[in-house]
């Protein structure tokens, strides 16, 4: 007789009685999906994880498909056992003292400007990807590692916590929005 045949022939009540033909199926239990309320999360830095389907999400950094950016990937592990994970689309030249002092001007002469502005739409793109990874280093109090190459390494951030704040996209699906010092948006 197999484990679950076992477990299904005689199983002890709560009271104490023995039940005949009862049925665990404890073994099938799944953790529930959909997404999580909009709100703020305490996180840790987690080098990766499994979804329901075993698909493996990991913490790294990776050339872009087209092959002219770099996707630096953070796995979180939320304190309430749900994970989730975001990307940081960047190009190592997004780094450089022109670009940055370049950014910082452009940001502002378009101060309170909304949508793109004119004539200007790499710098916004690199202003936006440098305000997504600041955003990042501030929660955490600490500079983004790189490679020798250039490249953001992330992998020394793992374990390190933080808050983070999610929303729920047009599709269903969870998407990180946000980051702080770990508890000062959650107790």
């Amino acid at each position: 007789m197999n484990d679950t045949a076992a477990k299904m022939a005689v199983q002890i009540g709560a009271t104490g009685t023995v039940k005949e033909n009862a049925l665990d199926l404890s073994d099938f239990a799944e953790e529930s999906g959909g997404a999580l309320a909009p709100g703020w999360y305490r996180a840790s830095i987690i080098e990766g994880y499994a979804t329901i389907k075993g698909k493996q999400i990991v913490t790294g950094d990776t050339l872009s498909s087209k092959g002219d950016s770099r996707n630096m990937k953070v796995c979180f592990g939320l304190a309430i056992g749900r994970n989730i994970f975001n990307s940081f689309n960047y190009r190592t030249t997004d780094f450089t003292p022109e670009r940055l002092a370049q950014v910082k001007e452009l940001r502002l002469a378009f101060k309170g400007t909304q949508g793109a502005w004119p004539g200007q739409a790499d710098a916004q793109r690199s202003s936006l990807a440098i305000a997504d990874l600041a955003q990042l280093q501030k929660s955490l109090g600490l500079s983004l590692p790189r490679t020798d190459e250039g490249n953001l390494n992330p992998m020394p951030l793992v374990g390190q916590t933080l808050d983070i704040r999610l929303n729920v996209d047009a599709k269903g699906y969870n998407n990180v929005t946000a980051y702080a010092a770990a508890g000062t948006r959650t107790k």
